[in-house]
């Protein structure tokens, strides 16, 4: 009796496990968006200063200009015909739509924040994603007592060569990496030593 309780548990599990495997391949999705360049890729491109252009250089009749500011920002001001796609918003299926339909016009996007640092993630994730069409705006916009105003923005290029920091870090050559960090001078605490009390005389 025991034993015939056992082999029908076993059936039983053996029963739910298929089902919910197979359940699982059914209802298994591809994901939507898969990066097509690699890290090293995307950092040799940071290295270069190709994907920085100023106002003053971008032809408005090709290219597009996206706003990845939130949109009680765009809402007080933003550039003329610029849209507005948060930076949380990109991976969405109408974000994905948009820069499809520009990338197939051949149309170049230009992404723009307050600074091009707040930009830098949204072109990481578009870059990455394949979109080879994608700029960042050389320059700072602001809201002054109402007025959205672009002014000039200097981005600082990184003294350290952070490709080749990753593909030293890649190999293995510990030695290599460190010597391109700068280290920080140690603190030497000097401890006094205290003086012994000579002993008191008594009665």
């Amino acid at each position: 009796m025991k034993e015939l309780e056992r082999t029908k548990r076993i059936s039983i599990s053996t029963v739910v496990f298929i089902l919910v495997l197979v359940i699982g391949i059914l209802t298994f999705k591809k994901p939507s968006n898969v990066y097509e360049k690699t890290t090293a890729e995307t950092l040799k491109a940071l290295t270069t200063r190709d994907y920085l252009v100023p106002l003053s250089e971008i032809d408005r009749s090709q290219s597009v200009m996206i706003d990845i500011r939130d949109k009680f920002d765009y809402s007080q001001g933003h550039l003329d015909n610029a849209l507005n796609i948060p930076t949380v918003e990109i991976l969405k299926d109408t974000g994905i739509s948009i820069f499809n339909e520009l990338r197939d016009s051949g149309k170049t996007i230009v992404l723009y924040g307050k600074n091009p640092h707040e930009a830098n993630r949204a072109w990481m994730i578009l870059y990455q994603l394949g979109y080879g069409n994608i700029k960042i705006l050389e320059n700072e916009t602001r809201l002054v007592d109402n007025d959205f105003q672009i002014t000039g923005y200097e981005v600082e290029k990184p003294i350290p060569d952070y490709l080749d920091i990753f593909q030293k870090g890649k190999t293995g050559d510990s030695n290599s990496v460190q010597s391109t960090v700068p280290e920080t001078p140690k603190k030497v605490m000097v401890i006094q030593k205290k003086k012994k009390r000579k002993p008191e005389g008594g009665c």
